[in-house]
Order: C-alpha cells, then sequence, then structure tokens
C-alpha cells in the first residue's frame, strides 16, 4: 500500500508500507537403495569400491527429512523532498520466523542535486539472513578428491555432509545455525556536464558477519574415529554448514554515456563501465571440537577458504558499447575485460601448487537488427566474437605419470 500524504513538510510525505506470510517446507526423500549401498563390487586395487552411485550416491534413509517453517514480515518506507535539491528516504523492516526468531532492519538514503548537472546520492543500511531450510536439514553422502601427499595424485574418498543437528556435526562442533548480519554503506556522485554526457562514480562497503558458509572437507584419523565413534563407517571426511565466517566487501562502480552528435536521423552513442570489487575474509572462528583431529574448518583451496572466497572471481570487470541505429535498423559493439583470477582443482595440506592463475581476458559481442511493425525485432548477432576462452586449466597426467603441478 502506498499513499502520498501531506503532513506539513515542503512536499508530500510518501508513504509505503506491506506484510508478507511465507511457508516454507523442505523435504528429502531416500533413493532407491541400490544407488547407496556396496553391493560387494570391488575396485580395481581388489579393495571395496565406494558405496553408492559415484560421484554422488543416492540419498540414504537417514538423509530423509520433512520440516517447514513460517515466515512473517512487515516493511514501512517514508521519502519526502525537504526542498527542490534534498530527498531523504527511511525505512525498516521487521521480520519474525518460527524457527529463528525475529530482526529489525533498517536504511537511511538521501539525494542531493544542488544543479541538473550534480546529484550526490548515499545510503546506509543493515540486513538480514536467516539460514535457509537446505543449510539446517541438508544431509548426504558424497565422493571428495583430495591430495594424497604420498603419491601427489588425487584420490577419491567417501565423504558426508552432515545437517548441524546430528551428533555427528555436533561432535566435529557444528552449532544451530544463527542469521546473517550485515551493514551496508555506499556513497555516489552523478555529472552531466552537457545533455549528451553522463558520468557517474559509486562506492561501497559491506560487511557481513556470522557468514553461512560449508566448511571444507574435515578429514584425517580424528575426524575417522569422531565419526565411527557415532556409528559412522564407511565415511572418511565431514561437512556441515557453519556461521563460521566474517567477511568485508569493498567496491568501485563507475559509468560513463556519451550520445554522439551525428547527421540527422542517425543515433550514436557510446557507453562504458568499469567494477572493482574486493572480497576479504576477516574473521574466521574455529571450534575447539577440532582441537587435536588435525582437520582446518576451511581448506584453503575450496569451499570458504581464501582461494575460494577472495580469489576465484576477477576483481575488475570493464565493459564498452558503441550503439548505432537509424530508423528501424539498430546495431551495436561490445567489449568486455575481466581481470584476472585463482583457481584451485584440488585440495590438501600440501596443495600450494594447485593454485592456479588465470589471466584477464576481452570479449567482443556484436549484433544488428530491424525493428518491424507491431514491435516485432529481429536481430542477429555473435557473441564471443573471436572465440576467446579462458587460459586452460593445467592437465593432470596419467596415474603412472610423473606429476607435474607446475
Amino acid at each position: 500500500v502506498a499513499k502520498a500524504v501531506e503532513v506539513g513538510l515542503p512536499a508530500a510525505l510518501n508513504v509505503a508500507t506491506g506484510v508478507q506470510f511465507r511457508r516454507e517446507n523442505y523435504q528429502i526423500v531416500a533413493g532407491e537403495k541400490a544407488s547407496y549401498i556396496q553391493g560387494g563390487h570391488l575396485d580395481r586395487n581388489g579393495d571395496p569400491a565406494p558405496p553408492g552411485s559415484q560421484v554422488f550416491g543416492g540419498f540414504q534413509p537417514a538423509n530423509a527429512v520433512d520440516d517447514h517453517r513460517q515466515n512473517i514480515g512487515a516493511y514501512l518506507d517514508l521519502e519526502t523532498n525537504f526542498s527542490r535539491a534534498f530527498l531523504v528516504n527511511v525505512a525498516g523492516r521487521y521480520e519474525n520466523y518460527s524457527d529463528f526468531g525475529s530482526k529489525v532492519t533498517g536504511k537511511v538514503a538521501f539525494r542531493l542535486a544542488p544543479s541538473k548537472q550534480v546529484t550526490f546520492r548515499g545510503a546506509l543500511s543493515t540486513g538480514f539472513r536467516a539460514p535457509s531450510p537446505s543449510q539446517s536439514f541438508y544431509g548426504a553422502t558424497i565422493t571428495n578428491f583430495v591430495l594424497d601427499t604420498q603419491t601427489g595424485l588425487p584420490k577419491p574418498v567417501e565423504g558426508g555432509i552432515f545437517p548441524v543437528s546430528t551428533p555427528a556435526a555436533r561432535a566435529l562442533g557444528a552449532k544451530p545455525l544463527k542469521a546473517e548480519t550485515s551493514v551496508n554503506l555506499s556513497a555516489g556522485l552523478a555529472v552531466s556536464p552537457t545533455a549528451r554526457f553522463t558520468v557517474t562514480a559509486d562506492a561501497f562497503y559491506v560487511t557481513i558477519d556470522r557468514r553461512i558458509i560449508l566448511t571444507g572437507v574435515l578429514g584425517g584419523d580424528g575426524v575417522v574415529d569422531i565419526l565411527q565413534s557415532h556409528g559412522i563407517h564407511n565415511v572418511e571426511t565431514a561437512q556441515y554448514f557453519t556461521n563460521a565466517l566474517d567477511t568485508r566487501t569493498k567496491g568501485v562502480d563507475l559509468t560513463a554515456t556519451w550520445r554522439i552528435p551525428v547527421a540527422e536521423g542517425h543515433r550514436l552513442e557510446f557507453s562504458g563501465g568499469f567494477n572493482w570489487t574486493q572480497n576479504r575474509i576477516h574473521k574466521v572462528i574455529e571450534p575447539p571440537e577440532l582441537a587435536g583431529t588435525g582437520a582446518v574448518l576451511f581448506d584453503p583451496y575450496v569451499s570458504g577458504g581464501s582461494i575460494a572466497l577472495e580469489k576465484e572471481r576477477p576483481e575488475w570487470r570493464s565493459t564498452a558499447t558503441l550503439d548505432y541505429g537509424r530508423g528501424a535498423f539498430h546495431s551495436f559493439v561490445r567489449s568486455s575485460w575481466y581481470g584476472k583470477y585463482q583457481t584451485s582443482q584440488l585440495s590438501g595440506s600440501n596443495c600450494s601448487d594447485c593454485v592456479q592463475t588465470i589471466g584477464s581476458a576481452g570479449l567482443f559481442d556484436a549484433e544488428i537488427g530491424y525493428l518491424l511493425p507491431a514491435n516485432l525485432n529481429l536481430s542477429i548477432g555473435v557473441r564471443n566474437l573471436f572465440d576467446k576462452y579462458p587460459d586452460r586449466l593445467n592437465a593432470w597426467k596419467r596415474q603412472d605419470d610423473p606429476v607435474d603441478l607446475a
């Protein structure tokens, strides 16, 4: 519901409010028996083969779950102009989850336009995200590939993903999941020195506390002993969802648009954009239950580790687009450039050489089209015009060949 209300301010107060009710259900049904049992087969070395279908066995009866929760939300949004140049917006939201309790979040934003050519803007908001039902209740047995420190080769290992409420997960340090909370601060500037040219610049800083993420692959003799003490056999590693990370994200967005003067009846526009975003792990809370097991909560190379969260996405990207049109005819050429990033194919305590840097690259797209009557648009285009691909991942040799991880 939204309505403009006169309350004695220089301009009307725009009031918006709404309510929400949501019911979520989450269910896992056990799979066919043959998809998760060990049927007596041997592997190539004559040892019992891993049970179930590979690399993702069927859901076992112990994984079956049927649970639900309810959520009630309400928000209020107020916005007004204190002058022709100054707009203020204030909003608040109340959430109540049947399984996680209540939370109030809010936002304060402003826009200041001292002239038609210059606009300042800024916002401060708080956020809240309750754990999803799948993060609380999901469980499965999967095949992980870890680096064998003796042979230097990847080997398959049966691992379990355990709901946080199970005894095995609790014995390894799992706690009931809590909601993620965040603070988002942003500020920006838009300048239009002429009617044909506009540039914008925005900066942002986001903190996320108690970030929910899947742990690394917890393994080793100590973990196996804990699992076996809780009646879990034929599983060598464990994972669970946890609130153990605080992260900090900062970045900058830049855009520019220039409508180039051309002959009458023609349209030519250049637009460009640049984004730089840096994500960093601020804090990791190691559960005391893992002390002495040799297991590390987050493998640096996968899951919530520093490579996966901080390095596996390019920190910068830029785009440049040239649009041309005349009458019903239209076309564009666009280039997109991505910065370098890092990736890891495997994990393990001696896996520093598994990290590979993928170099920066540029892609080009092109399209032409014609607008037919009745708003029917006929167009043809090419994505990745020059057939550019990222650097190839390092090739793994056969098991009986020497392995060059470089």
